[in-house]
């Protein structure tokens, strides 16, 4: 009997399940018959044990993040229909074994489970995303054959080293983990699947902890808001919240909800009845506003759909461009096809809505569309062409362009919504918010196949996964990458798809309504009090006269996904011991600058040390991937081919040595 191969996964949660699941698919395909799916007869070898350690104190699938203890008021902010562990039909992966995506185990939940499980197309509470994957845990468990043992192990791994070994069994590889409950663990490959991790906080938000515990006040820094200790800011106060994205709108529920108010629908949309112990919520950002609100997608759980599918940037049209260099450039070469595509499916959702809107025929624009993409063909640069706007306006009649601009496709405004406005009381700020709210929710109730807004989210989605694929096979420039993918899309991107369930903000304009919500403005500035003033935490927006003081505040960013900024003991340790590095960027004018990722292999990420070294037996699969991957927090979408599953088989059959 051949010794067995011995596997460290560090971190049980959806990227450590879908390690598990290629390892255990794999594996046992060395001794499946053809009818079983397996290898074919001459490929067959006898099956060598594997011994697969899961190492996470928190419940193995779920993790930290989905637990399934949490509030049932934070939910997801994707719907049950676009998560799955496992790969189907859609993937180009081998062995692909039965498994569930989240709506297909909902449908079962409620024969196998008596809670009730949540239904297609709905934003489900994030606990029960949890079960689904705890789920997954068991499935792929109980389905494991004989020569496969997994064993979940309670703890944190606070360090690795590599140790001697018999090359016979490893081939020189073996790795020594140090446990948290003080035990050492001998395995012959990792995987960091570590997912979120604690970041350093920086010097601001060092400074507002010290005020903080000088004066008295309460500073709460980043955290996961089911973590977060809400009980500490107390009933009518204001609370100032830096922040105006997804872990604003979970401290909302949880400052709402969950302290007993309740929401009621009436004629005039939802409103709030308070239970007397909510504080004042008073969030600020650079924007100044959230992030638009999900559209629903009856027809299209998925985001995908006739009108919405990409017709300019497409794998077809993206081979066809020059190759300059190191790579495609993303605002000269591609942006222009997404921009197409983007001005594509507004204009066909508003011909099929608003058919006045038009003096000509729509077609016409899509023409002009054809044009633009040509000149990017031929590398013409183009300057919002001339050519263009000649089309636009003798397609789009002068009352959509002088008295409804609203109708018109505004790139100016997609980006900065609030613009460069100024506000003569907060009375006028809060005014114009909520008609920013009221009009989103309208947007976002009417979908992508009512909505000219809200079409432009599943195009985004789309060109958003294949850019990923893009950047993954590094068919990017590394400056091009940095400054324009980076510097400017991904916010693009996430200020129009990644913002919360059309409930929060329908929510959050009841809460405003009730006085339980004030606005700090854009670029907001907070600041401690100066010295001889009662002590508080001071906001300041230059858009929006006078101030608001608080003796709370929250800061309600994600924790910092940069692993230089690393706070927690095993990564921190690697890199320190130089076991790690951080990925650096050579840009076109020679200067170096530094990821937020670490120094990887190309599939499947071996991890690279400070002196260069690759090593064989130790793989990355996880946020820490940003130096060479977008859209890391996103989970895994059912029939795509999901770039996390194909990562994910790499990572498995390099470790398995299979091909």
């Amino acid at each position: 009997m051949p010794l067995p191969l011995r596997v460290g996964i560090v971190g049980a949660g959806p990227r450590g399940l879908t390690v598990l699941e290629r390892l255990v698919a794999h594996a046992a395909a060395v001794t499946a018959g053809p009818e079983d799916g397996g290898l074919p007869p001459p490929a067959r070898v006898a099956a060598r044990p594997v011994r697969i350690h899961v190492l996470d104190p928190h419940p193995p699938g779920p993790g930290r993040v989905w637990r399934t203890t949490q509030s049932p008021h934070l939910l997801m902010n994707t719907v049950v229909d676009e998560q799955t562990v496992f790969p189907d039909e859609s993937c180009r992966v081998a062995h692909i074994r039965a498994g569930r995506s989240m709506a297909d185990w909902a449908a079962q939940a409620t024969v196998d489970d008596p809670r009730p499980a949540p239904t297609t197309g709905t934003f489900a509470p994030r606990r029960d995303y949890g079960r689904y994957l705890a789920w997954s845990w068991e499935r792929i468990v109980d389905d494991a054959p004989d020569h496969i043992r997994i064993v979940h192990e309670p703890c944190s791994v606070w360090a690795v080293h590599d140790t001697p070994a018999d090359a016979a069994r490893t081939g020189g590889h073996a790795q020594s983990l140090t446990l948290s409950d003080g035990r050492t663990l001998e395995v012959d490959a990792v995987v960091l699947c570590v997912g979120h991790i604690p970041a350093a906080l920086s010097d601001e938000r060092a400074e507002w902890r010290r005020f903080a515990r000088g004066a008295g006040l309460t500073y709460l820094p980043p955290d996961l808001p089911a973590e977060t200790p809400v009980d500490q800011l107390a009933a009518g106060d204001p609370v100032l919240i830096r922040g105006f994205g997804l872990n604003y709108f979970d401290l909302q529920s949880l400052l709402s909800h969950g302290r007993g108010g309740t929401f009621e629908h009436g004629d005039d949309g939802l409103h709030y009845t308070p239970s007397g112990e909510e504080p004042i919520l008073v969030p600020g950002s650079r924007r100044g506003v959230p992030y638009r609100s999900k559209p629903i997608t009856a027809q299209h759980p998925l985001p995908v759909g006739p009108d919405t599918a990409l017709r300019h940037f497409t794998p077809e049209i993206v081979d066809r461009l020059p190759v300059r260099g190191d790579g495609l450039r993303f605002d000269e070469q591609l942006w222009p096809l997404i921009l197409a595509d983007l001005r594509s499916s507004w204009y066909t959702v508003l011909a099929r809505t608003r058919p006045d809107a038009f003096r000509a025929d729509p077609v016409l624009l899509q023409h002009a569309l054809g044009l633009s993409v040509d000149r990017v063909l031929r590398d013409i640069p183009v300057r919002e062409s001339e050519r263009w706007r000649g089309q636009e306006q003798k397609v789009l009649s002068p009352t959509v362009l002088e008295r409804e601009p609203d109708l018109a496709f505004d790139l100016r405004s997609l980006l900065r919504p609030l613009g460069d406005r100024s506000f003569s009381s907060r009375e006028e700020l809060d005014s114009v918010l909520l008609e920013f709210l009221r009009s989103d929710l309208a947007a976002a109730l009417a979908g992508p196949e009512s909505s000219p807004l809200k079409s432009l989210f599943p195009v985004l989605w789309q060109a958003r996964a294949f850019l990923k694929d893009l950047v993954a096979q590094g068919r990017i420039s590394p400056d091009s990458f940095v400054r324009e993918v980076r510097g400017w899309f991904e916010d693009f991107v996430s200020g129009l798809c990644d913002g919360p369930p059309p409930q929060r903000f329908a929510e959050l304009i009841a809460l405003s309504r009730a006085g339980l919500v004030r606005f700090a403005g854009p670029q907001v500035r907070i600041t401690p009090s100066r010295f001889g003033e009662s002590a508080a935490f001071v906001a300041t927006s230059p858009a929006v006269p006078g101030e608001i003081r608080a003796r709370s505040l929250v800061d309600a960013g994600s924790p910092a996904n940069r692993v230089g900024q690393a706070d927690d003991v095993l990564l921190r340790g690697m890199l320190e011991r130089g076991q790690l590095t951080v990925a650096t960027h050579d840009l076109d004018d020679g200067t170096t600058v530094t990821s937020s990722g670490l120094a990887v292999t190309e599939a499947p990420y071996r991890t690279v040390d400070a002196r260069g070294r690759v090593h064989p037996a130790r793989f990355c699969l996880s946020i820490q991937l940003s130096s060479v991957q977008l859209g890391l927090a996103i989970a895994a979408n059912p029939h795509t081919d999901a770039q996390t599953l194909r990562d994910a088989d790499a990572v498995a059959r390099a470790v398995l040595n299979v091909g």
